[in-house]
């Protein structure tokens, strides 16, 4: 879910374009692309497990697609009415489809066959799904015999929701979409599912992440490229995608994910979600893939995508501080949701913002959906100030060096001696240069981008380095807390990311882009993510604007400029943080722009005029 990025803050415009390069510039770095390919042959080239890994990825793809087939035939039917009832089920909302079910107008049997239905289809089109999980035939089956004819059912009885791919699933492989887990199924069930199904739900498919969790590419070698459901030549984000693209295409009520440096709230910006990462000690799951384990100072939060905030609201107060989940995992907090605080317009509150953090200046499609809610928000008779991110320069630094607290090790470890998904080999390289020749090259790389210039330079050296920066973690932290207090708001409204949904070849080349997520991590602060609107037409004109989004030699700017054309008609939403523990403040500020917004939810083809 992270990838390693940069270290010197970006502010005004010479800084942002980029110093003119200097003749002489072009022989060292001709050397480094020259080490650079040295490296991908050493390290990217599985000599020796090069079969073994293919035939095993093979095998899976084999299996998993007679899996698919399997139960589409299964599910097949030529009764139209079948298929009618099938439709309309899939095609209510979420509160909908929960009072249908406890007043028994529906069965568990035919809304989880109904959204298997439409799940396969979804697959078709976008390759979201890594597996059915076959069991939830019979898991639907039981909850009717178990529930149906009684007064009293818990509260998801038989509604489906679908899980990402990195929480396990007990008989069920956990690969991250490498090789070398393939064919390892779990013995255990993540707490997060465990309780869900406690609570009537039943988790019927597995989604897809991208390979390894270490970008916002949804593509991996064992299950490939997933799509967004508004374009499929863009991905949906990640490392939560499957997740984003299956709940936007309308394949699943609700799905669950987690978050360690954007991985809910990047696919809810990309695919038009709204989700929740709450602090990490308020909801913590177990028996899941954290992306790396022994993380530094970053807090990793686990929620679930909706399609709007009321929905996130009935969901987690089923979670958050329930009894029997923190009897499950103790270590959770024992903090009940208080739903009546979660609602739209409970006060008029004092709001900062910022359009840019002022360390990756965000497309202008961005830059103005933030804008706009400001507006809205002080229409609505709320007081915006104006957040400054404190010491940008030196919170990047700390993001990068906690994302990969032994210098990249573990993460080298999970690519080696397999097959690298063919948009991650250009990252997996830079990965894989030795340290030192990165930090040589960062000088020169430096004049012109100095985002990358952070990618090549900043990661853990040595234990006394380690310390040190888990040290300056902790006191930004409390710097930042300061900051906030000391303008006395209650919330932060900002980009939810630097860019909208791009093509599947730049999000490995965009790894300085995850600050916009990334910072609230490093804080632990909760945060989410709420639609407002869509790309407009002139948002594509001022993107290719120098002087509405000044690009000059920088190639971080450059791939965002590229990545982010012809963008019309897709998702812009904007993140909204609090401070730790009070994720009812930042559900009931997400309630309100939610109502000052227009954004429809639907995919092209479903409305008539794009809105802006």
């Amino acid at each position: 879910e992270s990838a390693i990025m940069g270290n010197i803050m970006v502010s005004g415009d010479e800084e942002r374009r980029g110093s003119s390069s200097h003749p002489l510039l072009f022989y060292p770095i001709w050397v480094y692309l020259v080490l650079l390919a040295l490296a991908r042959v050493i390290y990217l080239q599985p000599w020796g497990m090069a079969s073994e890994r293919k035939r095993a990825i093979q095998g899976a793809q084999k299996k998993r697609q007679e899996r698919f087939e399997q139960t589409k035939s299964r599910l097949n039917t030529e009764d139209g009415n079948v298929v009618e009832s099938r439709t309309k089920i899939v095609g209510m909302g979420f509160e909908q489809l929960r009072d249908a079910l406890q007043q028994e107008q529906l069965t568990a049997v035919e809304v989880h066959e109904a959204y298997l239905w439409k799940a396969l289809q979804v697959q078709d089109r976008l390759n979201c799904l890594n597996e059915i999980i076959i069991e939830s035939f019979e898991w639907a089956r039981e909850m009717d015999e178990k529930w149906r004819g009684k007064k009293e059912k818990p509260p998801l009885y038989g509604v489906p929701f679908s899980v990402k791919g990195n929480f396990h699933m007990k008989g069920y492989d956990c690969n991250l979409g490498l090789g070398k887990y393939v064919d390892s199924p779990m013995n255990d069930e993540c707490t997060f599912v465990t309780h869900l199904r406690y609570l009537g739900g039943v988790p019927f498919v597995i989604t897809t992440v991208p390979q390894a969790l270490l970008s916002f590419v949804c593509s991996s070698s064992v299950y490939g490229t997933t799509a967004n459901p508004h374009d499929i030549t863009r991905g949906p984000g990640g490392s939560s995608g499957g997740e984003g693209a299956l709940l936007a295409a309308g394949g699943s009520p609700f799905g669950i994910g987690s978050d360690l440096l954007g991985s809910l709230r990047i696919p809810a910006n990309m695919c038009g979600l709204t989700t929740l990462k709450p602090s990490e000690a308020r909801f913590v799951v177990q028996n899941a893939h954290g992306g790396v384990p022994g993380r530094g100072r970053l807090g990793l939060g686990c929620g679930f995508f909706t399609k709007s905030v009321k929905e996130q609201v009935l969901l987690l107060r089923e979670v958050l501080g329930h009894p029997a989940y923190t009897s499950l995992v103790p270590q959770s907090a024992r903090q009940r949701l208080d739903e009546g605080a979660t609602v739209e317009g409970r006060r008029k509150w004092r709001i900062g913002y910022f359009e840019s953090d002022g360390w990756l200046a965000p497309v202008p499609s961005v830059v103005r959906a933030v804008r706009e809610t400001v507006d809205k928000l002080r229409e609505d008779g709320h007081e915006m100030v104006h957040f400054k991110v404190p010491d940008v320069e030196k919170a990047a630094g700390m993001m990068y060096k906690n994302a990969m607290p032994d210098g990249g090790k573990y993460s080298r470890f999970l690519y080696s001696h397999d097959v690298v998904d063919k948009w991650m080999r250009q990252f997996v390289t830079l990965l894989n240069v030795p340290r030192c020749l990165r930090m040589a090259a960062s000088y020169l790389i430096q004049l012109v981008s100095p985002q990358m210039a952070l990618l090549a330079n900043e990661s853990v050296g040595s234990l006394e380095d380690l310390r040190y920066t888990q040290e300056m973690t902790d006191k930004y932290i409390q710097e930042f807390t300061e900051y906030w207090k000391g303008l006395g708001i209650d919330a932060l409204v900002c980009p939810s990311f630097a860019v909208t949904a791009v093509p599947h070849e730049y999000p490995s080349q965009l790894a300085p882009c995850a600050f916009s997520t990334g910072l609230f991590n490093l804080v632990d602060y909760p945060c989410g993510t709420v639609p407002v609107g869509r790309v407009s037409k002139a948002d594509d004109e001022g993107i290719n604007d120098e002087s509405v989004f000044p690009v000059g030699r920088n190639p971080i700017l450059k791939l965002m400029r590229d990545g982010c054309k012809n963008s019309e008609g897709m998702p812009l939403t904007v993140q909204v943080v609090s401070l730790p523990m009070e994720e009812e403040v930042c559900l009931s500020v997400m309630a309100t722009i939610e109502k000052l917004s227009s954004y429809d939810g639907k995919l092209p083809g479903e409305h008539s005029s794009t809105k802006s």
